[in-house]
């Protein structure tokens, strides 16, 4: 006779709070993905130019005063001691938060791993979350001589989504393993993967959602031009739809004894330490398996040169080819949908159908990415082609977009595989911080270009040189080696 295990009030009360905190997780999804997808991707960079060039002068005579039809403009800063190019303003400020926002989230995830209770992790996405939104609300309503003003909020804001971004992934696992309720590791990575993909689905159709009343926004504004009114709506959306989250994440009611460690301001040194600490030990562990090496080498190449080709592309789309805010909108949510098909079909298509290696998918991603800053680089060679026109942005931002949504999906599967089991959070962790440092160096090489030159179409042979570099280190990825090898570490 066999006897089954009678659910009981608590295991009820587990699934029922497990369900209402995968609900807090989408929201959190829903609330902040649009700050990133447009405030930091389309809208902070144009106002920083914008900015800079209302503020500044003329490159030729420093004495007169930067017009609306001035094609070269400076920026003086420090007392005039230092003249800036108008698009190196928006790319240094990127790079600089950047910066700020890797230290910082190195050192949250000390609190985060240490501190696993949904209560505090909660206050933490809230806190954050409206530093964020409110520092986002606050361009919306800057004049246009602040723009000392203007890059500091967007440092706040950057660095305060890097955190919630941080606690946000750090739930999910926790989130994921309550709603299964079982130890199967096969339910629990395709629940995972479920959720996940969920997630990023509200995430993006909540960033086209504010593009789209966006354009309706600016479209209203009085010179029809207005991308701050744009902005405010991203920290406006942000701050309201948010607040689901603060009745949606508790603490799940266990009936064992265990007990999470409650934060504390005086071991605050001690969880930064920590966070520290297991990014030296993930390097540590990352030097024992040649291939994640690697790996990590290339996608820092990678990363930054497809990062730093969208922010450039932007500031050259407004500078040399005058489009309009509503143009540039309009850019971004045709690279974003494409985006989306492009994570969705890219690796269907080449992995699925003609049954390519992920690595060799990778390096055909890649190929197809370098053909954008090559194109750039023919309008020094022809008077008519070679991004001249606005309807050429256009066709770039789809083909931009399907290279970025298939690199993003092809490059974590890629990685997943040489990764040792049982060490995913630690060897991922390194993944990210690899991105965003990528994304410091990148701006920054472009800025000091473009100051040099004040040309910013210069910039496309850097990105196409980084692309064509990282190509020798993905072509010499052994994946069934490091297949091998991450076997090996997960036993030690």
């Amino acid at each position: 006779m066999s006897y089954e295990a009678v659910p009981t009030e608590s295991s009820f009360l587990i699934r029922d709070q497990a369900s209402r905190n995968i609900k807090g997780w989408y929201f959190y999804c829903f609330s902040s993905e649009p700050f990133i997808v447009s405030a930091v991707s389309t809208y902070v960079p144009l106002l920083l130019e914008e900015f800079a060039r209302i503020n500044g002068v003329k490159l030729s005579d420093h004495s007169l005063r930067c017009e609306a039809g001035d094609d070269k403009c400076v920026l003086p800063v420090l007392n005039g001691k230092w003249f800036i190019d108008t698009s190196s303003f928006a790319l240094y400020t990127f790079s600089v938060s950047v910066l700020f926002q890797t230290l910082l989230v190195i050192s949250v995830s000390g609190v985060v791993d240490k501190c696993q209770s949904v209560a505090f992790k909660k206050r933490v996405l809230l806190t954050f979350g409206t530093i964020g939104a409110l520092s986002t609300w606050f361009v919306g309503s800057l004049k246009s001589d602040q723009y000392y003003v203007l890059p500091l909020l967007a440092i706040i804001g950057n660095c305060c989504y890097g955190v919630i971004n941080v606690v946000g992934n750090s739930l999910l696992p926790l989130f994921v393993s309550l709603s299964v309720g079982s130890e199967d590791q096969m339910e629990t990575d395709v629940k995972t993967s479920i959720i996940s993909g969920r997630g990023a689905s509200y995430g993006y159709f909540s960033a086209l959602l504010v593009q789209l009343i966006s354009i309706l926004l600016v479209r209203q504004s009085k010179n029809h031009d207005n991308l701050q009114i744009a902005v405010l709506f991203v920290g406006l959306w942000w701050l309201v739809w948010q607040i689901p989250i603060a009745f949606l994440l508790q603490d799940v009611p266990s009936d064992t004894d265990e007990e999470f460690q409650e934060f504390t301001w005086s071991k605050t040194g001690n969880y930064m330490e920590y966070g520290w600490k297991s990014l030296f030990e993930s390097l540590k562990h990352a030097r024992l398996l040649k291939d994640v090496v690697i790996f990590l080498v290339g996608w820092f190449i990678i990363s930054d040169s497809l990062t730093t080709i969208n922010s450039t592309a932007i500031l050259f789309a407004k500078t040399e080819l005058k489009m309009t805010a509503i143009n540039l909108i309009t850019l971004s949510i045709i690279t974003m949908v494409m985006a989306m098909l492009g994570a969705v079909y890219i690796p269907h298509l080449l992995s699925g159908h003609f049954r390519l290696p992920l690595q060799q998918v990778l390096i055909i991603i890649i190929i197809w990415s370098s053909m954008i800053p090559l194109y750039g680089m023919t309008g020094f060679i022809f008077q008519n082609i070679g991004l001249k026109h606005k309807f050429e942005m256009y066709i770039l931002g789809v083909w931009y977009g399907v290279s970025l949504g298939g690199l993003a999906a092809v490059s974590r599967s890629l990685f997943s595989l040489i990764v040792p089991r049982g060490k995913e959070s630690t060897f991922f962790s390194l993944f990210s911080v690899t991105d965003k440092g990528s994304s410091i160096v990148g701006p920054l090489l472009i800025g000091l270009i473009t100051d040099k030159t004040h040309n910013i179409r210069y910039a496309f042979y850097l990105l196409f040189i980084l692309l064509i570099v990282s190509l020798p280190f993905f072509r010499s990825l052994d994946v069934e080696r490091g297949k091998k090898e991450a076997r090996q570490l997960s036993t030690m």
